[in-house]
């Protein structure tokens, strides 16, 4: 089981770095790794449907990716597994399908500045909920936590409330689930278990953006819920209002409750949030290792938790106990080449694009409006949004414009990359100043 173990690690830091977060965190990380034999390897997933999605859509990545971690090829064994719970309750279908990880809860989340509101809107809604956190709306990067805080909510009910019936999904799943609906006339059924519920928790909204059906359906299903009192705890990678492609009426019913945002972590966060993974490994590294990690990786928790189990992974295959420093960057050293260099912000990208064009500092936020200044204060919205996909709100603020100004700067810009070599050469001069030490 070892052996499996080390494998199957390997195997979700690849494929977190192949397909986007919504399919990894809905497909591949609720796989469990069961048994090893000469000739294959058995998984386990957490229902047919989630098998049907594995045998049709990752097979094949999933056995070059096991053959590359293993040094050998598998047959690839996958098996539907209901979850195990409260025996009053097992057969309630909802339940078995919320696939709620029990790891996500409010006490294994490290709290800091960056997730303060959110922690805090969660944890109420959690404990008591209100009208006026309904609907609950985080939004943030991808891997800062949003999932973990939705799972906590779910976890929280599942514990206190017994009788509650709580269900989580993504709106991936959602839309496939829709799609099958159609395709096998059991819409009804579809609609009684995402209607019937006391507790919704939907993940990464903003794939519905491009997908009308799934957003007619959504609609009616949040106005059913909202009218009879249920909570809708819902995630995104960005504020409704800045959602491309998502119908207004949406947008505006996302809006009615309490939206609250997750930055990437400083440097104390990081710390905390190393300690806190370590600890669940099971595993001590020295103070020396945890801070260059924290040094080195400064994007979001995900990439922070990968950071771990890939050392983890690399003492294994060394077979070595020891977790030294010199391990440690080796396990790294590829990764490292490809995130950021610096902890990158609005504040960075201003200051970068300051120095560039030698303007005094402060002269992007300033009123002027000379070309010598309009241009390069286009370029730093366009780059933070590119960068950091920051909302064109908070993007604002720091230029002291509002929301449609940053829009229609960065659409510009956009624009004239098309044609403007020049343009194109400045831009990446500016990136490679802005993501280095």
């Amino acid at each position: 089981m070892e052996e499996l173990t080390k494998i199957w690690n390997v195997v979700l830091s690849d494929l977190a770095q192949e397909i986007s977060g919504v399919s990894f965190d809905t497909w591949i990380k609720p796989i469990k790794p069961l048994a090893l034999t000469e000739t294959s390897i058995r998984l386990a997933v957490p229902g047919d449907l989630n098998r049907t999605m594995i045998m049709t859509k990752f097979r094949s990545m999933l056995e070059s990716s096991i053959a590359i971690a293993a040094g050998r090829s598998y047959e690839l064994d996958v098996v539907s597994e209901a979850p195990s719970g409260d025996p009053v309750l097992a057969g309630d279908p909802i339940r078995q399908e919320s696939t709620l990880n029990p790891r996500y809860t409010f006490e294994s989340f490290v709290v800091g500045n960056n997730s303060n509101l959110a922690h805090a809107a969660c944890l109420g809604v959690a404990e008591s909920p209100s009208p006026k956190y309904n609907p609950l709306f985080l939004y943030g990067g991808s891997g800062l936590g949003k999932t973990h805080l939705l799972q906590a909510i779910g976890n929280y009910y599942l514990k206190n409330y017994p009788n509650k019936k709580v269900l989580y999904t993504t709106s991936e799943k959602f839309t496939y689930e829709l799609v099958t609906a159609i395709r096998e006339k059991t819409n009804q059924d579809f609609r009684t278990k995402h209607r019937t519920v006391d507790l919704l928790l939907l993940d990464d909204v903003q794939f519905l953006a491009t997908k009308e059906l799934a957003q007619e359906e959504f609609f009616h299903t949040f106005n059913t819920l909202y009218d009879a009192g249920k909570q809708i705890v819902l995630t995104s990678d960005r504020l409704p209002s800045e959602t491309p492609h998502l119908a207004d009426r949406l947008k505006s019913r996302f809006q009615m409750g309490l939206i609250a945002d997750i930055q990437p972590p400083d440097y104390e966060t990081r710390l905390a949030i190393l300690r806190s993974k370590i600890e669940e490994e099971y595993f001590t590294f020295d103070e020396e290792i945890v801070e260059y990690v924290a040094n080195n990786i400064k994007s979001n928790v995900r990439d922070l938790e990968g950071a771990v189990k890939r050392i983890l992974a690399y003492a294994g295959i060394e077979r070595t106990n020891t977790i030294s420093l010199e391990l440690a960057q080796k396990a790294l050293k590829e990764i490292l080449h490809s995130l950021p260099q610096r902890n990158v912000t609005v504040e960075v990208i201003i200051d970068e694009v300051e120095k560039y064009f030698r303007l005094p500092s402060g002269s992007l936020a300033s009123k002027r409006r000379s070309n010598d200044v309009a241009s390069p204060r286009h370029i730093a919205m366009y780059l933070s949004r590119e960068i950091l996909d920051e909302s064109f709100t908070k993007i604002g603020s720091e230029f002291n414009r509002d929301h449609s100004t940053v829009m229609v700067a960065i659409k510009k810009v956009k624009e004239n990359l098309g044609n403007d070599t020049e343009l194109s050469g400045t831009i990446q001069d500016l990136v490679d100043n802005i993501k280095k030490n």
